[in-house]
């Protein structure tokens, strides 16, 4: 409510409280920025257009999202800031590659490729900067080791003395080929103790290209040959150079232990002296979390760094028992919280210290590199406090956006991954899954693409019906309008073994991402997936 200066204070005070209206909150999204973010892809580019943009300086890179919720790449702008204020991105990274203190090596599957070069001109007309526009991970380890885009060819020679793979594996752009010579160079390894993979589904497919291609690669350590696949012709010659030989003895050891998969704790086999797997398993990664402990068996503890978005860090691992479990991060970014059950009002944003044991809220991030009060649309849980400071434990629940929508009903990512629990008896344990409207009725109703760890359970054919039961129960809206006919009965199809492997090689190619960091959306809208997906399938339900 505005009053003119000249009105007394008197008059302010006789205002009920209750007839002040609060200020309706209006945080910023992606779309507020674009027209700065959008100068960085101009031709030309000129350091006059773009310097102290969105923060001091030039950007040291551009991390660009994978795209997952509406299919299209959001572009954010990175600087380099003082140590001191990114402790707990420079802490995270430590951990990512870890030195032994037994003399063991890390696999570290992480891509250092990018999706293009931005390189803003000066006065004269001199390329001032190259800026790489890639993953927010790859940018990250880029930024923290001073990995200038114009040393790539020297840093694709070299070897890092405790990691298996040379770095000129993390260069290869086709997701199969990446991910075969990261287990080629560590199963020539026999003193594997870490191996990073970012997300637990990138590890659950090198997992697999070990199982498929073992003899392949049990063969090129005993020869000492590493063949050239699909997107290496770059990098052979340097493959080759640090391969090292043959290797008949290590060869034969792997042949002794043979493709023991269907034991768990296979991997643990091939390298004893196996502690840790570093994968991020929580949120949508969590189905496939079952498998990958079947590859590695009890004594190998699967842990995740932290929550790290393209938009900024959020927050770090608490403890390795719950993966879903992390502590908010209190120095890298100003970060908010807006309880999702209240209304959208400013009273309703809490900052760090106010916020409730066991409330829901959506994080609010204001950033170093220029973002302020940016939604992140990710909802969290507080379930605790950490005793040495104080700061929320959370649990990380869901994307708010997430959902399908056929007719009034709205059934969010929650309901989703419920109706998929309420299944695992008939079907058998779901690997990962993805969920797409089905119009080819005159009634539309979900389809659900799923992939099982192994194959159908004997009463799979009841499934759908399940799945109408369970969301009929936990959706209102949903029971409602199935009553009505607005809605049917799910239809369920099963991939093909390896399908959402495939997936992510797939749209890595179509959009240029880098290998092995493409996410498998929940909901599927758009129809050229849906029919890619409908040529994977072996059974409908």
């Amino acid at each position: 409510m505005f009053f003119p200066p000249s009105a007394p204070l008197s008059s302010l005070q006789k205002i009920p409280s209750s007839m002040v209206p609060c200020p309706i909150l209006h945080p910023s999204v992606y779309k507020d920025y674009h027209p700065f973010v959008s100068r960085l892809f101009e031709e030309p580019c000129t350091v006059s257009n773009v310097e102290n943009l969105m923060a001091p300086g030039i950007p040291y890179f551009i991390a660009h999202s994978s795209g997952t919720s509406n299919g299209v790449t959001k572009h954010f702008p990175k600087y380099r800031h003082p140590e001191h204020m990114s402790t707990s991105t420079a802490g995270t990274m430590a951990a990512s590659n870890p030195v032994s203190k037994h003399g063991g090596k890390n696999c570290i599957a992480f891509s250092l490729g990018h999706r293009q070069v931005v390189q803003p001109l000066d006065h004269e007309g001199n390329i001032a900067r190259r800026i790489p526009v890639c993953l927010m991970s790859t940018g990250t380890v880029r930024m923290h080791n001073d990995m200038a885009v114009e040393r790539d060819q020297i840093y694709q020679s070299i070897r890092i003395p405790n990691n298996s793979s040379p770095l000129a594996v993390s260069y290869i752009p086709n997701y199969k080929s990446f991910l075969f010579m990261h287990a080629l160079f560590a199963l020539q390894e026999p003193n594997m103790e870490l191996i990073n993979t970012m997300f637990s589904t990138i590890f659950r497919d090198f997992c697999r290209v070990i199982e498929e291609q073992w003899e392949t690669l049990v063969q090129c350590i005993e020869d000492g040959n590493v063949p050239e696949l699909e997107a290496t012709g770059p990098f052979i010659e340097n493959l080759r150079r640090l391969f090292g030989g043959p290797n008949p003895e290590r060869a034969n050891y792997l042949r002794t232990i043979g493709k023991a998969t269907d034991e768990p704790g296979w991997l643990k086999k091939i390298w004893p002296g196996l502690r840790t797997i570093v994968a991020i398993s929580s949120g949508p990664f969590i189905t496939v979390v079952p498998e990958c402990h079947h590859f590695i068996g009890p004594d190998v503890v699967m842990q995740t760094l932290g929550i790290n978005c393209s938009e900024a860090f959020l927050a770090l691992a608490y403890d390795s028992r719950d993966p879903s479990l992390y502590k908010v991060v209190g120095s890298d970014e100003i970060i908010e919280f807006l309880n999702v059950n209240e209304p959208e009002e400013a009273k309703s944003l809490t900052q760090t210290w106010n916020v409730k044991l066991g409330e829901k809220y959506e994080v609010i991030l204001t950033t170093r590199d220029g973002f302020w009060r940016y939604r992140l649309n990710d909802v969290i849980e507080v379930v605790g406090f950490d005793p040495t400071d104080g700061q929320p434990i959370i649990h990380y629940l869901e994307r708010r956006n997430v959902h399908i929508r056929l007719a009034n009903e709205i059934t969010t990512e929650k309901q989703i991954q419920g109706a998929i629990a309420a299944v695992s008896d008939s079907l058998g344990y779901v690997s990962e899954l993805c969920v797409s409207p089905d119009y080819r009725q005159t009634t539309p109703r979900y389809a659900f693409y799923l992939e099982l760890q192994h194959s159908p359970g004997s009463d799979a054919d009841l499934a759908p019906a399940k799945m109408h039961t369970y969301l009929q129960t936990h959706n209102q809206n949903y029971l409602k309008d199935s009553q009505a006919g607005k809605i049917g009965v799910p239809s369920v199809h099963i991939l093909r073994r390896g399908t959402f492997g495939e997936y992510r090689e797939w749209k890595a190619q179509v959009t240029n991402s880098a290998s092995g960091q493409i996410k498998v959306p929940l909901v599927i809208w758009d129809e050229e997936t849906r029919q890619w997906l409908s040529k994977m399938v072996e059974k409908e339900f």
